[in-house]
């Protein structure tokens, strides 16, 4: 007997315990509808949560913590974001752990996604499926993409195909969740002229990395804690046409100088998922052609343009990634007494214009307070301006175009 004629009958046969009921067909009919509708709900329901089940557990969540975070109002969430927009003097990341990371992100943002368009439960509308299940979910309030085949499955981003830039880099987060002995395979292809796969960059969640090119081996690592620590981790690549870097998170894994015959057109995106019931999660993804350094573009444009300082979301607080950038400016100010900067930080449209000013006001506060104490540069010498999300660069219809007016500037005074 179905799900729903059960429930029917069991709501009838209570109507008829509370006391006589003489319901009419009509009655009855829409009797029938409202059991049917709170079924489908109920359907509805458990399917959701089942995906959220599975979003924990890739991410290794524990419901302790998913509790402690409800527990947090919208209220006091909106409170401590006006709060940190306003400071400007929150202490940043450690940045010890980042003194042997020079990765700078591609300074023009080509294709970026962070699924945030995109429905929960359906294929991510900007990639192309090559085989395997990839489905939107949602964490928290962030947007991830699950894959939960049996054994690989990849993607490719819809953008065109060709000679890649000169200069590029490519970034994405992943989650690992609590495994045990399930090793899921997270991998990045990039893929020739002919469509075939001509390099490979892969890494799973008990830490061992290594790089292919040309079914060549070029790079191999074992990562120990706190690389294969429960949580989000990001995968940075920084390319041009003849070297490859690749970064876990502050480590270097991979440090190829020189590549032969190595003409890649595209990449894809893959997932080697051992069991279903452990899918494995990706997050954002982010791809920018490089450009300039810092001290060309001041001498050129009379400014710099980075999207190298970063932050924690809602936050004016320096996110440990900005080192190399931040190591860059402090070295022009140093080698350079004369000069006088402007720190002018920018966001993208989305949120109220008033808290776009503040927070960037906010970071461009950060971005002075750590190059002061860190390289000793005379305040003076230093102005801020947040000029929230008023002066973009691009156009704020596309993902692409936000991450692009997401930026700190340094113009010259």
């Amino acid at each position: 007997m179905s799900r729903f004629w059960l429930v029917l009958i069991v709501v009838i046969t209570a109507i008829g315990l509370l006391g006589p009921s003489n319901l009419a067909y009509g009655q009855l009919g829409g009797l029938k509808k409202k059991v049917k509708e709170k079924v489908e709900d109920k359907v509805d329901q458990k399917t959701d949560e089942k995906i959220d089940e599975a979003v924990d557990k890739a991410a290794g969540d524990a419901p302790e913590e998913e509790e402690a975070k409800e527990e947090k109002t919208e209220e006091s969430k909106e409170g401590e974001q006006k709060a940190t927009a306003t400071a400007g003097e929150a202490a940043p990341q450690d940045m010890t752990l980042y003194t042997k990371y020079d990765f700078v992100p591609g300074d023009k943002v080509i294709f970026f996604d962070d699924f945030s368009s995109d429905e929960v439960g359906e294929f991510p509308h900007r990639w192309n499926l090559d085989n395997g299940i990839f489905e939107v979910a949602k964490k928290g309030e962030d947007f991830v993409v699950l894959s939960s085949q049996s054994g690989l499955g990849t993607v490719r981003p819809k953008i065109a195909e060709g000679p890649l830039p000169p200069k590029y880099t490519v970034e994405f987060d992943f989650y690992i969740g609590s495994y045990d002995e399930f090793y899921q395979w997270y991998e990045f292809y990039w893929v020739g002229a002919d469509g075939e796969d001509i390099a490979k960059f892969e890494y799973n969640v008990i830490g061992s990395t290594l790089l292919s090119i040309q079914a060549e081996t070029k790079a191999t690592k074992n990562l120990g804690e706190p690389y294969t620590n429960v949580g989000l981790h990001t995968i940075r690549i920084m390319a041009t046409k003849n070297s490859i870097k690749i970064y876990y998170d502050n480590d270097r894994v991979a440090n190829v100088p020189k590549t032969e015959d190595f003409a890649p057109v595209g990449f894809r995106l893959g997932a080697n998922v051992s069991e279903e019931e452990y899918p494995v999660v990706f997050s954002s993804f982010r791809y920018a052609e490089g450009g300039k350094t810092l001290k060309d573009q001041l001498d050129a444009d009379g400014k710099i343009i980075t999207h190298g300082i970063l932050f924690d979301s809602g936050s004016d607080k320096i996110k440990g990634e900005s080192y190399k950038t931040l190591a860059d400016i402090g070295q022009l100010l140093t080698e350079n007494r004369a000069l006088r900067l402007s720190i002018e930080g920018h966001t993208d449209s989305d949120g109220a214009d008033d808290y776009n000013a503040k927070l960037s006001q906010g970071r461009a506060n950060s971005v002075k307070t750590y190059l002061v104490e860190t390289y000793k540069i005379t305040s003076d010498r230093l102005e801020t301006k947040g000029w929230g999300e008023s002066k973009p660069i691009d156009n704020n219809n596309t993902p692409e175009g936000k991450a692009n007016n997401r930026r700190v500037e340094l113009v010259k005074l």
